[in-house]
Formats: C-alpha cells, sequence, structure tokens
C-alpha cells in the first residue's frame, strides 16, 4: 500500500517547533476567566428507554456566550458510590450520536456524556456573531481574529462539559476521562491541554493539529475550507501570517505540552483527511505518560477494533 505521508520510522521522530504565540497562556486564561463567570444553567430530563441496566437523560447546559449545547447523559444503574465519567466529542460535521453506542463504557460502570457541538450536525445552536463571511463549513467563520474565531467559542464550550459533569453528585470528580475522533480527538487533546481535571484522555487520529502541515497535505476532508478561503479572498496569500497566527491559538499541537492526563492515541497511517505527520506532531509535544496505536492499513473510517484498546487502557489507569 502507498504512503500517504512519511515512513513510520520517521513520523516517528517528527517533533516540529510549536507554533504557540507567547500570549497563548494569557488568551486561554482569560477565556476561561469568562467562562468561569457566566452561569451553567444546566439542565437535565430523563428518557425513557427500553434498557434496564442504564438511565439515559437529555441535557443541556449555557456556552459562555449563551448558546445551549444539547446532547445526552447515560448513567449505569446500581452504583452505590461515585462513579468515572467519559466525555465525548464527536468529528467534524457530525453529532452525539446513538445513546447504545455507550453502553460498553456504562457497562464498565463509567457514566457517559456526548454532545452536540455548537451549529454542527446535532441540536446544539450557534449564537455567536462573526465578523465577515466565509466558506461553508466552519473552519473559516473569524478565521483572522483569534478572539472571533469559531472554535474558540467550541473550545470552551467542551470545558464546559466538564463543569456540568463535576457538578453530578454521582460521578467522582478525580475519574474523568475526555474522547474523541477527528474532531472529537483534536477537541480531546485541547480540553487535556486547558484543564487539569481530565485523568484520561483518548483521541483518536486528531485533527486540528499542525495546521499549517495539515492545510497543505490533506487531500480529503474540511481542511478545503481553508484553502477555499484563500482562493476566494486572499489569492497571492497577503493574509497567510495573520490566518494562521490565529489558528496558532487553536491548535492541538500547542495545547500538547499542557495535557496532565494519561493519554492513548490512534494513529492510522493512510488517513489522507489528518495526515499522520500531524497527528504525530502533537503526540510528539506530549510529555505524560503515553501509549499510540499505530495502524498501517486505516484511513480516516471508524475503528471499532480499537475501543478494547481503550477499554483496557481505561480498566488500567483509572
Amino acid at each position: 500500500m502507498p504512503l500517504v505521508d512519511w515512513p513510520l520510522q520517521q513520523l516517528e521522530q517528527y517533533k516540529p517547533e510549536l507554533t504557540a504565540e507567547n500570549d497563548f497562556a494569557a488568551f486561554w486564561e482569560k477565556a476561561k476567566r469568562q467562562s468561569s463567570a457566566a452561569p451553567l444553567r444546566a439542565t437535565i430530563e430523563q428518557v425513557d428507554y427500553p434498557l434496564k441496566t442504564v438511565s439515559l437523560y437529555n441535557i443541556s447546559y449555557e456556552g459562555a456566550d449563551g448558546t445551549p449545547i444539547r446532547g445526552w447523559y447515560m448513567v449505569p444503574e446500581g452504583s452505590s458510590t461515585p462513579m468515572p465519567a467519559l466525555i465525548r466529542y464527536h468529528g467534524y460535521s457530525g453529532h452525539s450520536g446513538l445513546p447504545h453506542s455507550a453502553l460498553p463504557w456504562t457497562n464498565m460502570g463509567i457514566a457517559v456524556l456526548a454532545i452536540d457541538i455548537r451549529g454542527q450536525g446535532g441540536l446544539s445552536p450557534d449564537y455567536a456573531r462573526y465578523p465577515a463571511g466565509g466558506m461553508a463549513g466552519w473552519m473559516t467563520l473569524g478565521l483572522t481574529d483569534p478572539e472571533q474565531y469559531y472554535y474558540r467559542q467550541v473550545y470552551i464550550d467542551c470545558l464546559r462539559a466538564i463543569d456540568f459533569i463535576a457538578e453530578r453528585q454521582e460521578i467522582d470528580k478525580d475519574r474523568i476521562i475526555v474522547h474523541g475522533n477527528s474532531q472529537g480527538g483534536g477537541l480531546t487533546l485541547a480540553v487535556a491541554g486547558l484543564d487539569e481535571r481530565p485523568k484520561l484522555a483518548l483521541p483518536l487520529y486528531p485533527y486540528l493539529c499542525h495546521f499549517r502541515r495539515s492545510v497543505e497535505h490533506h487531500s480529503t476532508g474540511p481542511y478545503v475550507e481553508i484553502k477555499n478561503w484563500f482562493r476566494r479572498y486572499d489569492p497571492d496569500h497577503q493574509h497567510e501570517e495573520t490566518v494562521y497566527r490565529t489558528l496558532s491559538y487553536f491548535d492541538a499541537m500547542n495545547f500538547a505540552p499542557q495535557v496532565k492526563a494519561k493519554t492513548l492515541m490512534a494513529i492510522t497511517l493512510q488517513d489522507t483527511t489528518c495526515p499522520p505527520s500531524t497527528c504525530f506532531a502533537a503526540y510528539n509535544h506530549l510529555t505524560v505518560e503515553k501509549e499510540a496505536s499505530i495502524y498501517p492499513d486505516y484511513g480516516h473510517e471508524a475503528l471499532g477494533f480499537h475501543e478494547l484498546a481503550m477499554m483496557k487502557f481505561v480498566d488500567k489507569h483509572l
């Protein structure tokens, strides 16, 4: 099978220079302070569900800008002590998924929260306002200003999912897991870099990593929105450095050194959406206890078998 990126030995050594600006930490501390000052206004409503081993709830909480973030929350029945929780972030343009997909985790005695990322394929709207138009999708909304870029609110929404979980009496706040694939994998790394509460992180072929190389080397997927933005608004790339400066504040590679959670990352070597080198760029900057599951023959696709690897990792470390 032909390589879509460098040979594995080269990928394992790839550790590009971080692109974080000098005010990277201050930027996110300000965003977190603004989030802490905004009420969560969480709601939870039980759903009639045919399985007898779990309780299912529709949930909602507000983003820092008042956008209602919706999702579902599944709790295993019968636990008399506070239980661990897994927070799941979905892939680009997707949604929180079907609740029964969480049963392997609830069967392990772990509660699961899955949220719909604002404005994408689920039930969460997006109340944010952007200073100009963009290409179809979300990658270019507010692209020239990190304070107004789409993912600023998204990352805070994902942090507030931890706030939601931490308020639940049935949850052990010292045993929180964050997890997601593709976009959800990038969000997993960003959240684990911004917040010390997650103890384990389970990203799969994370998106939102090493933006410049991703835009230059992908051949499928939504990074093309950034290329198309240049084609439409800046064909001679006069504003290229402004764009990549904005993106640097949201690059999961730049969050990796701050991650405190033990991490298991899945990387697929035939991935043309999230090139393997961009995933290794983030992985190789992790300083925590970490493992990489490498799948040479898989691309940007479902990895059902990797679920067992994640379950074993959680069972070992949580």
